[in-house]
């Protein structure tokens, strides 16, 4: 890594994060800020500045992944999570943040787990190299939710404390209170079954109405959000009539719950990019992945891009999340795959930018970050190519800084 302390980025081109694109820009930095965004032609530089040339390099803001989980797993084998020691997890997961940072996203969501929160001060501190965290640490669900562990006993699922179950208002609203104890920046809850819960169904609801408004109003009450993991459009409902910020996944969405989104103004995270890592499960089943879990995904495999294609046709605001946590097809380092996937089934490509940069910043409550614009932290990325015309673009990162230092650099 190498840092400077003033300097000016030249690329040919910059999109801001906004739908916005200049040619020939520069980008002066400071610290860790962005002071000024400028045409070459009226910049004056002195000698105290270091110039970064990149040639041939669209700069784009840091990019966004709004949904992944730090689980330090390499297989679909449910048995790994028991059977692995929690410290070789770790060890993974922080390379995991690094292959995500060195990828070009500078900025990463953790959407329920026990491994993010240290993770987070870790790379806060500058103990480790990788992407920033927000993170919700616990998730919270039903008994028998989507984040219970269905082949463990009861009482071991709670001496493991890889959830919060909780049944009744009461008992969630403590649950958000403990979230919010371990350190949680927002809370993740579970109003559906989901694809990789052994006994529910992704269409089916969890948790009721009145339960997701006591985890709410314990959150907001001190500004933090709260995410919903909601497949079937029933979920869905019972989320944004709880009062959730946003909805994970929506894969079976209706007509109903779309005309909700929109009126809440709610964002949702689709994580697309699943329909084809579970196309390509179908055709080669990786080892140790059970039975039921390849039946659920051929299940969603129809739904998930007409549920997106209809919310993104009707303006719902949507951001990039590719709930990656490890093993193949799903590992970290390819969060490009998400707007690339977006793009594919019918998403215009500036939106699908702007739903990696600042629509993202705003899902999570990041105003500093997502856009290229003077007072905004410097967390930017470059691509060879422009991603306009070719999506895939946004693989060939050659450029990364994260808070004003220069991170990768392989262009002169």
């Amino acid at each position: 890594m190498t840092r400077y302390k003033r300097y000016v980025l030249l690329p040919d081109r910059l999109f801001d994060g906004k739908g916005i694109f200049l040619d020939k820009p520069a980008v002066v930095v400071e610290g860790k800020y962005i002071v000024d965004v400028t045409s070459r032609g009226s910049l004056e530089v002195g000698e105290h500045y270091s110039i970064i040339e990149l040639k041939g390099v669209t700069l784009l803001p840091g990019l966004i992944d709004a949904h992944v989980h730090f689980s330090g797993l390499k297989t679909y084998n449910p048995a790994e999570a028991v059977v692995t020691p929690l410290e070789l997890r770790v060890l993974r997961a922080a390379q995991d943040s690094q292959k995500a940072l060195y990828s070009g996203f500078t900025t990463v969501r953790d959407c329920g787990g026990t491994i993010a929160l240290s993770l987070k001060r870790a790379t806060a501190e500058g103990t480790i190299v990788g992407s920033r965290i927000v993170a919700s640490g616990r998730p919270i669900c039903q008994t028998g939710g989507h984040c219970d562990i269905h082949y463990l006993p009861l009482e071991d699922v709670a001496k493991r404390g890889n959830a919060l179950l909780c049944d009744g208002p009461w008992e969630c609203r403590k649950a958000a209170r403990i979230a919010l104890r371990d350190g949680a920046d927002f809370i993740k809850i579970m109003t559906s079954g989901g694809v990789g819960s052994e006994k529910d169904d992704p269409k089916h609801p969890q948790m009721s109405i009145e339960e997701v408004k006591s985890v709410v109003e314990e959150a907001h009450r001190v500004g933090k959000k709260v995410a919903s993991h909601a497949q079937g459009s029933e979920g869905v409902k019972i989320a944004i009539l709880g009062g959730v910020d946003s909805i994970e996944h929506g894969y079976f969405l209706d007509d109903e719950s779309i005309e909700l989104l929109l009126k809440k103004g709610i964002y949702y995270v689709p994580t697309l990019c699943l329909v084809e890592v579970y196309k390509k499960m179908m055709e080669n089943p990786p080892p140790g992945v059970p039975e039921w879990r390849l039946r659920k995904q051929e299940e969603c495999i129809e739904h998930m891009p007409k549920s997106f294609i209809a919310a993104y046709r009707a303006g719902v605001k949507i951001a990039t999340g590719t709930d990656y946590y490890g093993p193949p097809m799903r590992a970290f380092g390819h969060h490009a795959n998400e707007p690339i996937t977006m793009v594919k089934y019918g998403m215009n490509p500036v939106d699908a930018l702007i739903a990696a940069t600042s629509n993202a910043a705003e899902c999570l409550g990041l105003s500093y970050a997502g856009s290229i614009e003077k007072g905004k932290i410097a967390d930017l990325v470059g691509v060879i190519g422009d991603p306009v015309a070719d999506i895939n673009s946004l693989k060939n990162v050659v450029f990364v800084m994260k808070e004003g230092v220069t991170i990768s650099r392989k262009v002169d």
